[in-house]
């Protein structure tokens, strides 16, 4: 049997999968501390500087943490048997300015801070923010954090790492400018919390983020590089082996020992382990043992980006490669050699990119088609930039004219890194944005690879091809049909994204006033989760800021977002009603070359077998505020129906139901299939004379998390239920979707 301890730990980690898919794991639930002054201890096993404001803020992580109760009026604290110790794992604290002394890592510490728990994703795309930190085993933050008191002794070697990786970190910042300095201390330290935004950003959307993470890349040139300089120095093997191996576990210590970093430490310890028992290296052996030891601490890493990506890439090179190119051996001429190594280099690239592109499109949603070339433009000059940073970091300290022109390389380099990133983005068609795929698409693909690589000697490069296309279609095939409308969760605002029956895909509304920048953290991951590309017309019901500030917001970072948006529909209302934001909406959608059109009563659109009718309001309507003149619009696919109100209240409201009761007719017996509720829930609209006629099936509400007026009101709640509605609430549910094929209707809601 070839590679049993590979094969014994690939059957723990299908058994390990198999079973959190069957029984997943519960993420421990900290809400009832949200909010509340608590007084914690624990031991202190990292800590990092994070700007926060512009400040320079002192974060520690604890773990054996336990909350404290106070013990009387002794003012003695004393374990708290409210929260057993067990079910803490690790808290992030955030210390205040002068808090006190600054605690060694290893010591004892008491403190008292703000709880604040992590936020589960709301939509579909959403960045899970409970379920990353859970997998990093922290359990909430503590914000204004306050030193009481600190105990134990300290880990010398530990704390003098810490301040080996601040002293390295000063250097660069004295070497680099700001930005450069940034991305040389994520390359070279793992320190990414002062890392460029504008350059990470363009990094992720080329697919080139990977050179920023401590990995077995730069393992790799450290490690090995400096095993190979020892060797050919004359040192016997053993000592060399025994020399390297811990300064590249107390190099992984430094930089934070991060997921792939412990992957890259184990697999260059068990490489010049075995060099020194006599024993042959196997790769996939020894990722499979790293991925053991990992998923054994942490089984949730099954469902981590960075652990997918990175033991996939390590797979793609040992096994998947192979079925593409296995090279050609034997002497040659230079030109010959040369050729050869990269003709090994690109099957290399390709090999890893169609390993991960499920991860790439099952998190990130789309991918740009070029990212091989520009990696195998990247990937050869991380040598060059890593040993000149290196070079700079451990001298620039004490001789700093000796390093300029290795930071001068630096410089070029990653100038060439970014001329490349702009390059690539401005190439028509660069990006395919292929949504979400569904988990039997990725399994097939896989498995598609694997069939691949077991016949690999026994087809040609061309039924190779022909395979691979074949996979690539299924893994990229999208098929929808009928109609879908979901209501996201935004907070505090509306957000309805409607796909027709022939795909095409429209918004209705998309702002918030409880949640910051919702356009890049709900609205366009969600767009993206869904493989859209383009909207046909987005539809704003009124310019109050909870229903267009992520339209602003998109509109105001039109060409970088690449959000294609055919037509800008708003309210035909007065010229007097037309306020501040009314007038920025027209104004951008006029920079941005997008058409604005102005809807009133009696004009309807109509695509795929939907139809979308405007009810209210009539040409130049005005009224005494904005919600009264909100756009209503009434949906009729097949003979499902659905009526979607934005804030109307009043007269307005009643403007509607006179117009419904006059010239529409629901159907499915004269009941309406879906409301969404008006203005968010509010006792002042939606009233029992409309809800009495309508009869609504479904009602959806859209509103914040314990919102400050208390939508959705209970007298509205009231009238729903009397009504005999389904009631769904963002809140509660998450985003909300219903399909439907124009007969029945299916409802989904994103918690369940």
């Amino acid at each position: 049997m070839k590679r049993p301890l590979c094969l014994l730990c690939l059957a723990f980690v299908t058994v390990l999968v198999v079973c959190l898919k069957l029984t997943p794991m519960e993420l421990p639930d900290w809400s009832s501390l949200d909010g509340r002054g608590i007084r914690v201890e624990g031991q202190v096993y990292r800590k990092e500087y994070k700007t926060v404001r512009k400040s320079q803020v002192l974060v520690i992580y604890l773990h054996s943490a336990h909350i404290l109760k106070e013990s009387g009026g002794s003012g003695r604290s004393e374990p708290s048997n409210q929260f057993p110790d067990h079910q803490i794992q690790n808290i992030i604290c955030y210390l205040e300015e002068g808090s006190g002394p600054e605690p060694g890592l290893g010591s004892s510490v008491r403190l008292e801070g703000r709880v604040s728990c992590f936020t589960d994703a709301g939509n579909p795309g959403e960045f899970d923010m409970k379920k990353y930190c859970s997998i990093q085993k922290l359990d909430f933050r503590l914000d204004q954090a306050r030193i009481l008191s600190i105990g134990g002794e300290e880990k010398p070697l530990q704390e003098g790492l810490f301040r080996l990786r601040n002293y390295f970190a000063g250097v660069l910042d004295r070497t680099f400018g700001e930005k450069e300095a940034s991305v040389m201390k994520a390359m070279l330290l793992g320190e990414k919390n002062g890392l460029d935004q504008e350059t990470k950003e363009l990094y992720q959307e080329n697919s080139i983020l990977h050179i920023l993470s401590i990995s077995g890349l730069h393992i790799s040139i450290i490690g090995m590089g400096m095993y190979r300089l020892l060797r050919r120095c004359g040192a016997p093997l053993r000592p060399a082996a025994l020399l390297c191996m811990p300064v590249i576990c107390a190099y992984g210590v430094m930089t934070g020992m991060s997921m792939s970093a412990i992957r890259a430490v184990f697999m260059f310890l068990v490489h010049l382990g075995a060099d020194v028992m006599g024993r042959s290296y196997d790769m996939i052996t020894a990722l499979a043992m790293a991925a053991v030891v990992l998923l054994a601490g942490q089984p949730l890493y099954v469902e981590h980006s960075g652990f997918l990506f990175s033991f996939g890439a390590v797979a793609a090179i040992g096994i998947f490669m192979p079925a593409l190119y296995e090279g050609r051996k034997g002497a040659g001429g230079r030109l010959r050699r040369l050729s050869e190594k990269w003709k090994q280099s690109l099957a290399s690239c390709v090999s890893v990119f169609l390993a991960t592109l499920p991860v790439q499109l099952f998190f990130y949603y789309q991918f740009p088609i070029y990212s091989v070339l520009l990696n195998l433009a990247v990937i050869p000059l991380m040598t060059v930039v890593m040993g000149a940073g290196l070079l700079c970091m451990i001298l620039g300290g004490m001789w700093p004219l000796l390093t300029a022109p290795a930071a001068g390389i630096c410089r070029a380099i990653l100038r060439f890194y970014e001329a490349c990133c702009l390059l690539c983005e401005r190439i028509p068609g660069g990006r395919f944005a292929g949504g979400q795929p569904e988990d039997w698409q990725v399994l097939t693909y896989l498995a598609l690879l694997g069939i691949l690589v077991g016949v690999r000697k026994r087809t040609t490069l061309f039924w190779k091809t022909q395979w691979l296309l074949g996979a690539l279609c299924l893994l990229l095939l999208r098929y929808e049909s009928g109609l879908q409308i979901t209501v996201l969760d935004v907070g505090q605002g509306d957000c309805i994204h409607i796909r027709s029956g022939s795909g095409q895909h429209y918004l209705i509304d998309g702002g918030s006033s409880t949640k910051s920048s919702v356009e890049k953290y709900q609205i366009l991951p969600f767009l993206r989760s869904r493989g859209v590309g383009r909207l046909e017309a987005v539809f704003v019901t009124h310019s109050d800021m909870d229903h267009c500030s992520g339209i602003l917001s998109l509109l105001e970072e039109y060409s970088s977002e690449k959000m294609e948006i055919g037509s800008l529909i708003l309210p035909d209302i007065h010229m007097g009603m037309r306020d501040g934001q009314y007038e920025e909406l027209v104004s951008l959608a006029g920079k941005n070359g997008i058409r604005v059109l102005y809807m009133s009563r009696g004009q309807f659109l109509e695509e795929g077998g939907m139809r979308l009718s405007c009810i209210h309001p009539r040409r130049g309507y005005t009224a005494g505020n904005a919600n009264e003149s909100s756009l209503v619009l009434y949906l009729s696919y097949g003979s499902f129906s659905g009526l979607f109100t934005g804030d109307i209240e009043g007269e307005g409201e009643q403007e509607v139901w006179e117009y419904l009761k006059k010239s529409l007719k629901t159907t499915e017996g004269g009941r309406l299939t879906l409301l969404k509720a008006a203005h968010h829930g509010s006792r002042n609209s939606t009233d029992e004379e409309l809800l009495a006629g309508l009869r609504p099936r479904l009602a959806l509400i859209s509103s914040g998390k314990d919102n400050r007026y208390g939508h959705p009101h209970q007298e509205l709640l009231e009238r729903l239920e009397a009504a005999g509605c389904r009631i769904y609430q963002t809140p509660v549910h998450g985003a909300i979707t219903v399909e439907t094929d124009g007969r029945e209707c299916r409802v989904d809601t994103w918690r369940k």
